[in-house]
Parts: C-alpha cells; sequence; structure tokens
C-alpha cells in the first residue's frame, strides 16, 4: 500500500520492514499443526496492528485466511520479547508455485493498549536507525 501522494501514510499502524538478515523469528501454533504444534517464521515486518511472516511451503499447508494462529515469542531481539502468547487472524495468504516459500500476514487479536504503544515505540527505533 505504501504512501499516498502527499506522503501520508494510508494504513491505520506505522509498519517497518524487518531484514531475514536481522534474525528476527516468531515462533507460532495453532491447533492445527501437528506434534507440539510450533512452527519458526521469519518476521519480514510488522505494526501494532499485526505481521507479515514468511514460511516454508508445507508448513501451513492446513491453514486458511481466517483462521486464528498464536504468536508463541518473537525471538532475535530483546526489544520485542515483550510480546508473547499472542492471538493472530491470517488475513491473507501469498503463495507462488515457483517459491519455496509462502507468506502470510496476520492481524493482532486482543492485544492491549501497552503492547500496541511498545511496538510503535520499535518502530520508530528501527525508522531512524534505517535513515
Amino acid at each position: 500500500m505504501g504512501n499516498q501522494i502527499d506522503g501520508s501514510e494510508r494504513r491505520e499502524f506505522k509498519r517497518v520492514a524487518i531484514p531475514s538478515s536481522d534474525g528476527i523469528m516468531g515462533y507460532i501454533s495453532s491447533p492445527r499443526l501437528k506434534a507440539d504444534g510450533t512452527i519458526a517464521v521469519n518476521i519480514i515486518d510488522l505494526s501494532a496492528g499485526g505481521l507479515h511472516f514468511f514460511v516454508l511451503k508445507g508448513a501451513f499447508k492446513e491453514i486458511s485466511a481466517g483462521d486464528d494462529l498464536i504468536l508463541k515469542e518473537i525471538k532475535g531481539t530483546k526489544k520485542l520479547e515483550f510480546i508473547s502468547n499472542v492471538e493472530l487472524e491470517v488475513k491473507w495468504i501469498a503463495e507462488h508455485p515457483s517459491l519455496k516459500h509462502v507468506g502470510l500476514g496476520c492481524k493482532f487479536l486482543n492485544i492491549s493498549d501497552e503492547i500496541r504503544q511498545q511496538i510503535d515505540q520499535f518502530i520508530v527505533i528501527m525508522r531512524q536507525l534505517e535513515c
């Protein structure tokens, strides 16, 4: 979506891209997953409203848009350790036959204003580092 012509953001929440080289991983669970039900995913962007991540094809083959997941924890930076056991709703799934990863866009459900503010603070810091 990006910016409007006047430069203002159209999204409800500020968002920041997270380079895969940063090694920030999320650990996601779902009642539909087998065994212990937790999968490591590469978080590629984050906002106070949700996140976008990549996962190898097949890891979430039973997951569909509208399903609920749990973000158990985030590792790779102490600045996001406050995010744990957060409910997610899958809003969209991006898959291409020639790629070995699938992208999922998820919305945070039932998070406190305090957690949203902490995520916004993280985003401000990350955006400053990009400059």
